[in-house]
C-alpha cells in the first residue's frame, strides 16, 4: 500500500511528502473512468513526483509518498470505496519503525496537505505538520471539482461513508488515543483559497489539542493554486527551517499574535 520514492541521505530526520491532486492529466482521469487504460500507464503519473526540487537539506531523509488508489487518486483515505485510514498509518510506522527515525515531519500542498495533516495528527511517531492550503472537507472538494470521477472513488453510493471521510478531522475517533498532543502544526493558506473559512476554523478547533497550531495566511486574494506557486520560495523555506529546528526569517511575514501571521503578498 505504501509507495514513493526515498531519497536517502542516512539521516535520523525523515521528510514526509504527499502528493497534490494533478498528477494525472484530465484526458487520462476520462480514460480511467471508460477502463481504456492500464494500471501502468497511470502510476508512471504518479511517478512524476511534485515538490521534488524541495529536497536538497541533506539533514534529513525524503519520501515521497504516492496516492495512487481508487485507480487514481484517493486523498489517501480511500480505495474505492474502502477505507484505508488504519491499514495505511500502520504501513507508514513500520516504514518509520524499520528506517529507525527519530524526527518526522509531513509536508504536502492541496489533497497532500490532506494526507500531511490526517498522519500527523494520528500517528505517535510524527512530530511535525507543514499543511499547505489542505482541504479539510475533502468529499465537500471532490463534489464540486472532481464530481465527474467520483464514481472512481466511491463505486456505490456510500453516504454514511462520505460524511465520515469528510467530516474525519472532527471525528472525536482521530483523538481518542492522543497521539495528536505532542504535535506541532503550521497552515499555509490565502483569503482567496476555496477552503480558506474551514482552515481557519480547524485551526480555532485543533489549536488547544496539540502542542502548538500556526496558521499563516497570505494576504491576497490569489486562489488555490497560485497562493502556491508564488510563494514557492516561502514555502521551501519554511520547510527547511522546520527540518533543521530553526527560525523563519522573512520581511513579508508579519506576526499579528500567537499563532497567527500575515504573508504580505501582491
Amino acid at each position: 500500500m505504501i509507495q514513493g520514492k526515498l531519497i536517502n541521505n542516512n539521516s535520523p530526520k525523515l521528510t514526509i511528502i504527499f502528493q497534490s491532486a494533478g498528477r494525472i492529466p484530465d484526458h487520462i482521469l476520462d480514460k480511467i473512468l471508460l477502463k481504456q487504460t492500464s494500471r501502468e500507464e497511470v502510476a508512471l503519473y504518479h511517478q512524476r513526483y511534485n515538490w521534488i526540487k524541495i529536497a536538497t537539506n541533506q539533514e534529513t531523509d525524503y519520501l515521497f509518498l504516492e496516492d495512487f488508489f481508487s485507480d487514481s487518486y484517493g486523498w489517501y483515505m480511500i480505495d474505492s470505496g474502502k477505507d484505508i485510514i488504519e491499514e495505511f498509518n500502520h504501513q507508514l510506522s513500520e516504514f518509520i519503525e524499520q528506517h529507525n527515525y527519530k524526527e518526522v515531519i509531513t509536508f504536502g500542498s492541496s489533497k497532500g496537505g490532506t494526507g500531511a495533516l490526517l498522519y500527523g495528527l494520528l500517528n505517535p511517531k510524527i512530530s511535525t505538520v507543514f499543511s499547505v492550503v489542505p482541504q479539510i472537507n475533502s468529499i465537500k472538494y471532490i463534489n464540486k471539482y472532481m464530481n465527474k470521477y467520483k464514481s472512481l472513488f466511491f463505486p456505490k453510493p456510500d453516504t454514511r461513508l462520505e460524511k465520515q471521510l469528510d467530516e474525519i478531522f472532527y471525528n472525536p475517533e482521530l483523538y481518542k488515543n492522543g497521539t495528536h498532543k505532542n504535535t506541532t502544526i503550521y497552515f499555509y493558506t490565502g483569503l482567496g483559497d476555496d477552503q480558506f473559512t474551514e482552515i481557519l476554523n480547524f485551526q480555532n478547533f485543533i489549536v488547544e489539542k496539540v502542542k502548538s497550531s500556526t496558521i499563516i495566511i497570505n494576504s491576497s486574494q490569489k486562489k488555490h493554486t497560485p497562493v502556491v506557486v508564488d510563494n514557492v520560495s516561502f514555502i521551501e523555506d519554511l520547510l527547511h527551517a522546520l527540518e533543521n529546528n530553526n527560525k523563519i526569517s522573512n520581511k513579508n511575514l508579519v506576526k499579528l499574535q500567537k499563532g497567527l501571521f500575515l504573508l504580505k503578498d501582491k
